[in-house]
């Protein structure tokens, strides 16, 4: 009798020790298989900028010029070059005309110094500098601007637009058109805006020389000298106005919980444990908030529906 119960405590001790041993081993491989699929990243400080996409239109002091006479042409200056007032830039070969002009080539003078282009839009005239006054999106659209490249034209014929002269000594402006209620305060002449050019990769703050207004629409020009270059052959260019700029944290959204007393914030990990971080939201974009509350390269969880404060996953 007593040796049948001894045996029972034995095998009661022996369920006991498996059953620690299984759920240890269960726990380890839970840990180990949770871990595997628990996604962190160590975040960083970063800027959300509050962005109006629109188009600039560039105002130079240009100067076109336009074939005396029908025939084949042949350019003198390479396009991009400074020419002075009176230099020879083109000469046209005619088939006919006088006996004086018969065999001889008409050469074209530069009408004042700057720089020879030959890409030609159609808005010469109308995005002048000294246009302001009469730019508006309708007069914009109704000459449908379109840039015409005669580097390599062989023929030309008398009265059409060839090539043009940029003075290089004034600066390149922008005409830009954006609703008044974009920024808070009311813009005002000599404020800077902070500009995006992102096909140029480059951003720059630009003056505003001058401003008006059509209904709800802002008209206002810009001052941007070191795009000179840049926008030499451009007519129309893409920027983006910068309205807002915050700096903090970047974290993913997926990351960010809202528990249910209301408290917003993230999951994030030392040393192998799970802890509970409150943050506060500045700003957003796309896929990312911007926060505060979190010290760079934290370890947040980017799955937080798979773990707990607390926890230990290794």
């Amino acid at each position: 009798m007593v040796v049948q119960k001894k045996k029972k405590k034995i095998k009661y001790y022996r369920l006991i020790f498996f059953l620690v041993i299984f759920w240890f081993l269960g726990n380890s491989i839970y840990n180990f298989v949770l871990n595997l699929m628990v996604q962190t990243e160590l975040v960083e400080q970063g800027v959300i900028e509050k962005k109006f996409a629109t188009e600039a239109y560039v105002l130079r002091d240009e100067i076109v010029i336009t074939a005396p006479a029908t025939g084949r042409v042949n350019l003198l200056v390479e396009p991009g070059q400074k020419v002075h007032k009176d230099m020879p830039i083109l000469e046209i070969h005619t088939s006919g005309g006088t006996s004086l002009q018969a065999g001889r080539p008409m050469v074209v003078q530069a009408p004042v110094s700057g720089v020879l282009s030959c890409i030609i839009d159609g808005g010469e005239e109308l995005f002048n500098p000294r246009e302001f006054a009469n730019l508006d999106s309708e007069k914009i659209q109704s000459i449908k601007v379109k840039a015409i490249d005669n580097t390599q034209r062989d023929m030309v014929e008398k009265g059409s637009r060839y090539c043009k002269i940029i003075n290089n000594l004034a600066n390149v402006q922008l005409y830009l058109e954006f609703p008044l209620n974009l920024f808070t305060e009311p813009i005002k002449k000599g404020q800077l805006l902070e500009l995006v050019f992102t096909r140029l990769d480059k951003r720059l703050s630009a003056p505003i020389i001058d401003l008006k207004g059509i209904g709800n629409t802002a008209q206002v020009l810009v001052n941007v000298p070191e795009t000179w270059y840049s926008l030499f052959n451009v007519r129309i260019e893409p920027v983006e106005i910068i309205l807002e700029k915050g700096n903090g944290i970047l974290i993913p959204k997926k990351a960010l919980v809202e528990r249910e007393n209301g408290e917003i914030g993230v999951y994030w990990v030392r040393k192998g444990f799970v802890f509970w971080q409150e943050v506060d939201i500045i700003s957003e974009n796309n896929d990312r908030f911007l926060v505060n509350g979190l010290e760079p390269y934290t370890e947040i969880i980017l799955n937080p529906s798979l773990v707990k404060e607390g926890q230990h996953l290794y």
